[in-house]
């Protein structure tokens, strides 16, 4: 917990910073490009180095880092240690507000694993999946990881979803863990049934802070959760911690400061929905 603690409050250290950039009020020291010289000392150090070296470049957007990140990512196979320097900065780039460094937060975590990007290896892992139960969430989330990577999309997408409804509560969250990472417009529905109507209090959150902020999906196809979030404010027999997250997914995907009130959502989404254009 308490390196978690740290990753987030990282996150939001460079959040800050990154925000007084575009402000101008603070002045940037370098153009962010990765230059030769440094590719140069990057290709001369340890595998261990070039991945810390290289995510903390793509945190801050250098310019060529997270390219570099992928291609020299399956190199690193084998190679690679955890270490709690670099499990926090990969927690860090997972909550980055760019797409691109997420990524490379997930594929510290397939090389950690050891998985190389291939559709045989989703197959593999499926079938280690269902000889190993109690692996059972950490196999999902990598498949959700190697769905985002683009090794077969749908039978990942497919596989999690035989296990969104399961009896154990671990394996539903790692379905849903997995569908966070695969970030796909199919898993927008699956998330919302289950912020509205798991048992677990617990993973009706986690799937309300997929939709909002965390996992993969990108800014607009977060907002194609809005209608059905819209439609669950409505509800009167709704709990009211689901609805109280309700509202606070609908201000995060949205950017709109509307209090918690059904009407005042309706009407604004009568305003701005797809059909007020």
């Amino acid at each position: 917990m308490r390196g978690t603690r740290l990753a987030l409050f990282v996150a939001i250290l460079l959040a800050a910073i990154m925000t007084l950039v575009g402000q101008g009020r603070l002045a940037p020291a370098s153009s962010a490009i990765l230059s030769e010289h440094e590719l140069e000392e990057i290709n001369a150090m340890s595998a261990q180095d070039q991945v810390m070296r290289l995510l903390e470049r793509t945190i801050n957007h250098y310019s060529g880092a997270s390219e570099q990140f992928g291609k020299r990512a399956n190199g690193w196979l084998g190679k690679i240690r955890t270490t709690p320097e670099l499990t926090n900065l990969s927690n860090v780039a997972y909550f980055s507000d760019d797409l691109r460094v997420r990524s490379a937060a997930l594929e510290v975590w397939r090389i950690e694993a050891g998985f190389r990007t291939s559709p045989e290896v989703v197959d593999q892992i499926i079938g280690a999946a269902e000889a190993s139960p109690e692996r059972k969430y950490f196999f999902l989330s990598q498949l959700g990881i190697l769905g985002n990577r683009g090794m077969q999309p749908q039978k990942v997408f497919d596989t999690l979803m035989l296990h969104v409804h399961d009896p154990d509560r671990n394996i539903r969250s790692g379905a849903i863990n997995g569908l966070a990472m695969l970030g796909t417009e199919n898993t927008i529905a699956p998330l919302l049934e289950i912020f509205h109507s798991d048992t677990s209090s617990d993973l009706r959150e986690r799937a309300a802070c997929d939709l909002a902020d965390s996992g993969m999906l990108s800014r607009e196809l977060r907002k194609k959760a809005v209608p059905e979030l819209i439609r669950f404010s409505q509800e009167p027999d709704l709990d009211q911690t689901t609805k109280k997250w309700v509202y606070q997914a609908l201000r995060e995907i949205t950017q709109q400061q509307i209090g918690d009130d059904p009407s005042a959502w309706l009407a604004w989404y009568g305003r701005h929905g797809p059909a007020a254009r």
